[in-house]
């Protein structure tokens, strides 16, 4: 992860931020979403104060900010000054806040206020004191996996993906660091950084493509190959990580980029049940089908999954979920 700088001490332009603060790095998203000390008081941007630091990513920051006259608490992303400079970079960064406005779903984390400030924008969004489930899986020693909330978990994803295929949007980053939840067990879904709609009209009849965009051991081969995208893509990306989130790996491992794309799209994936016994035949079925290669085959939405998933239960050990159906079979 780079080394992030915080603006400080702003002359004239409405923000209390410009010196650098450099140093800033290896700060991952802990308990009440923080991981860093807070700043001085006198930091400034715009109309909020700045409290912490949540995330110092290589694109951007994320911070605790407080609203100096509502007293309320948000999250704040902001472009760094490097990136900032670059007309892409900002574009893509304001169509994602533009994103985040538009998607109002309790189990989608909502953006606020966008402010295209001319050497920073940012936007703020809910404040959601979480962690996300990468920590659990890969430090369970450290993070217990809330098994018993998992179930709760899962469901509130998949309600935010059908959510979001409803209204035409595919996401394109479904993983485990895109998924944050609380001690109580509510949890959302995050980063609308890569999402699009599916390609239609003139781009399709002219063939246009777009950008392998994702991340590697997630992205469906259809992703891969730079097809339009189609819910089905995400449906990929989600049964990946329902099947890391119950065995603790991902079905697909290799030395390097290019080999792992090519078992993505080549490599029949390990049985759920071979890596965890105590995984349930109906929800290894499940999550077994959610990746196969050709969308076609995959379940055919995330309305599906619901009804599905309603009925069975994770692990052998599990309570039965409200709709649970005893020896329900895909």
């Amino acid at each position: 992860m780079e080394k992030a700088g915080i603006l400080a001490k702003d002359s004239g332009r409405g923000c209390s931020r410009r010196a650098l603060i450099k140093g800033v790095s290896n700060v991952s998203i802990e308990s009440n979403m923080g991981g860093a000390t807070p700043a001085a008081s006198e930091d400034r941007i715009g109309e909020y104060r700045f409290l912490r630091m949540i995330h110092p990513g290589v694109n951007s920051l994320i911070m605790e900010v407080v609203h100096e006259s509502s007293q309320r608490h948000y999250a704040m992303k902001q472009l760094l000054a490097s990136r900032g400079e670059d007309p892409s970079e900002r574009k893509a960064f304001e169509f994602e806040a533009k994103i985040g406005r538009e998607l109002q779903h309790p189990c989608l984390l909502r953006v606020h206020d966008f402010v295209k400030d001319p050497l920073q924008p940012y936007f703020t969004m809910d404040f959601f004191p979480s962690k996300h489930l990468r920590l659990p899986i890969s430090a369970p020693a450290k993070h217990e996996m809330p098994r018993t909330q998992l179930h709760r978990i899962i469901t509130q994803v998949a309600t935010a993906l059908a959510y979001m295929h409803d209204l035409n949007w595919i996401h394109r980053d479904i993983k485990p660091e895109n998924i944050i939840f609380n001690k109580s067990g509510e949890a959302k879904l995050i980063d609308y950084a890569f999402a699009m709609h599916p390609i239609g009209g003139l781009s399709k009849l002219f063939g246009a493509k777009p950008k392998r965009q994702g991340t590697p051991s997630y992205m469906s081969p259809e992703q891969i190959r730079c097809l339009s995208p189609t819910p089905a893509a995400d449906i990929y990306s989600f049964g990946i990580t329902c099947y890391e989130i119950a065995c603790g790996r991902q079905p697909f491992r290799a030395n390097s980029q290019n080999e792992l794309l090519k078992k993505h799209i080549g490599e029949k994936p390990t049985p759920l049940a071979s890596f965890n016994k105590d995984v349930t035949p109906e929800y290894a079925d499940l999550v077994m089908k959610m990746i196969q290669k050709k969308p076609a085959d995959r379940i055919p939405d995330m309305h599906e999954f619901l009804s599905k998933f309603s009925r069975i239960r994770i692990f052998k050990d599990d309570a039965p979920p409200p709709g649970f159906q005893a020896g329900l079979g895909m």
